[in-house]
């Protein structure tokens, strides 16, 4: 018994033995394998192949993005470019054998969990060869098979944003027109908007080409709008936005999808309602010569030769804006990828910028109107977009925006006295300050930029032959910031002041009902007391198109513009109220 005591001892011994005598070689093994380790230029892998008893190398890969080893017996055979394609297919290939289950222990130490062994599997472990942006998107696998991560959802085109900027835009180019044009800024004070608008679209006279303009505004200036129109379109396309200048075909769809954007465009700066040439200095309404002034009665000075008579109709602006408006958008791209993306060659200095910026001018508007600086180039990592053929994922949770994670609808209730004209027997157009209740409703379309209405009702004076009531309706934008317990804005709202009781026009006792254009500028401060609770304070004025008894004095001889004319009052108001944020 004692004999077979001690040779038990010494087969249990033997294991122990082994060990003892093959770790040095093992461990020495091991730190030779590390000169071997290799940098691919087209892959950011690093491997080392470790011979194998299954018969197949084992190859230790070591991404850059993941200081995780992974072993996987196919990369000792195969190129990046072959490596790739697999991670793509997301199969183990033929190189999956019956061994593949085998695990061995390596490693004195795991730098993945941070413990003494780790489990090295022989199994296929597919992994892409450009990591996710996400730090929770690499790819993980388990000992018998593999499971990938998820596809992010594809961008889509967003058209809240490019609508958005394109309304910027409107406003920024009637802006500028009512600012240098007196006589347009006459005609929206002073004439009836919408009846003078349709009669004024109906008289676009299609029949010819040219509209009396300058070379200058028709095939520089309406280019460049037709332009910056296209980029809005591009910028909010995810195709668009990531195709270069060349002879690929997402490029030209991505440009002739933004021609037919501009052409919308135009059209509606056109003859659109509301922003448009049409409504606002009543283009087609009447006929004028150009540089001089009113058909036919303008001071023609001899010997000087003038464009016939127009009413500044005509096909030019409609086609030139959106074709030639295209070729500047290809041609800024030619510009910056033949000259100066060579001339930067990798350099981001600040002359390089403003000189990006400044050969670029309608993709620089663009910018602007999308909050960006005016170089700003959206170069995302279009590696994972040719590897796997879907756009990186969307920004994670914690790049999201803290302002869509509040509120972003309100509803409130307010009181509000106004300075108003109002007419009864014996008065014409006195100015009390009517008392009233209201109502509003808002919504965030951006960090700054809010939707904003409101629905105001005075009640009538009690008195004998007192006034009647009024109601106004006001619908426009509010822009401003907020801090967490306050907020302060301006706003712009244009809308209507219907009133029971107004004087007939060139009557002192004939009244009627009568609706009069309103628009609302001013300011408000908010305080919010909770997340959802908000008490808000607002002051500002009201100006009113109110119509008088006489004919228009700058009435245009040929013209198809009504003959009224209306005088422009300020009504002081202030209002107060309780907003509910949901």
């Amino acid at each position: 018994m004692s004999g077979m005591a001690t040779t038990t001892k010494w087969f249990a011994a033997i294991p122990l033995i082994t060990l003892l005598v093959l770790a040095p070689n093992s461990l020495a093994q091991n730190a030779s394998l590390i000169d071997q380790i290799s940098i691919e230029d087209d892959f950011p892998t690093s491997t080392a192949t470790v011979p194998s008893n299954s018969g197949s190398d084992l190859v230790v890969s070591t991404f850059a993005t993941d200081p995780c080893p992974i072993l996987d017996p196919r990369l000792s055979a195969k190129s990046p470019a072959d490596v790739r394609q697999s991670a793509i297919q997301g199969g183990c290939g033929p190189s999956k054998t019956a061994n593949s289950q085998a695990k061995s222990s390596m490693l004195p130490f795991n730098p993945c969990r941070g413990n003494l062994l780790v489990d090295i599997s022989v199994s296929c472990f597919p992994r892409p060869a450009v990591g996710f942006a996400e730090s929770s998107s690499s790819i993980l696998a388990a000992d018998a098979g593999e499971r990938l991560a998820a596809p992010p959802p594809r961008e889509k085109f967003h058209t809240g944003a490019a609508m958005l900027q394109s309304l910027e835009f409107l406003i920024l180019e009637h802006g500028f027109r009512l600012a240098n044009d007196s006589y347009a800024r006459y005609l929206l004070f002073h004439k009836p908007f919408w009846k003078d608008y349709l009669s004024s679209a109906e008289h676009f006279d299609m029949s010819r080409w040219g509209d009396g303009d300058d070379f200058l505004v028709n095939y520089i200036g309406h280019p460049l709008e037709g332009s910056v129109s296209g980029n809005i379109f591009i910028q909010n396309d995810p195709k668009g936005r990531a195709a270069k200048f060349g002879k690929s075909k997402d490029y030209w769809q991505s440009r002739f999808k933004a021609m037919v954007w501009a052409g919308f465009y135009s059209a509606y700066f056109e003859i659109g309602p509301v922003l448009s040439e049409a409504s606002i200095g009543n283009e087609g309404g009447y006929t004028y010569i150009p540089q001089c002034g009113f058909y036919p009665t303008c001071d023609q000075k001899p010997g000087k030769t003038y464009k016939p008579p127009t009413n500044n109709t005509g096909w030019v602006d409609f086609v030139i804006t959106p074709v030639v408006g295209m070729g500047w958008i290809v041609l800024e791209d030619f510009i910056e990828a033949d000259f100066v993306d060579k001339l930067a060659n990798g350099g981001d200095s600040r002359k390089l910028k403003v000189l990006r910026g400044a050969l670029a001018p309608s993709k620089t508007m663009s910018n602007l109107l999308a909050g960006k600086l005016p170089w700003y180039r959206d170069n995302g990592p279009q590696e994972v977009v040719k590897a796997f053929g879907v756009p990186p994922p969307v920004r994670s949770a914690g790049e999201w925006p803290e302002w869509k994670n509040q509120p972003r609808w309100d509803l409130g209730i307010q009181l509000i006295s106004a300075s108003l004209p109002m007419d009864w027997n014996g008065c014409d157009s006195c100015r009390v300050f009517a008392p009233g209740v209201g109502t509003s409703l808002g919504y965030r379309l951006t960090q700054f930029i809010y939707l904003d209405s409101e629905f105001n009702l005075f009640p009538g004076s009690t008195s004998a032959g007192g006034h009647g009531a009024a109601e106004e309706g006001l619908v426009g934008v509010r822009v401003g910031r907020t801090s967490r317990s306050w907020g302060i804005f301006s706003q712009l709202r244009p809308g209507f002041v219907h009133y029971e009781k107004a004087l007939v026009p060139g009557s002192s006792s004939d009244y009627e009902s009568t609706t009069r254009f309103a628009l609302d500028l001013g300011a408000s401060v908010e305080y919010y007391a909770s997340r959802h609770s908000t008490f808000r304070f607002n002051m500002g004025t009201t100006l009113i198109h109110y119509l008088t008894g006489h004919a228009d004095p700058q009435q245009p001889p040929v013209s198809v513009l009504s003959t009224d004319y209306y005088t422009t009052q300020g009504s002081f108001r202030v209002t107060s109220g309780y907003i509910y944020r949901f």
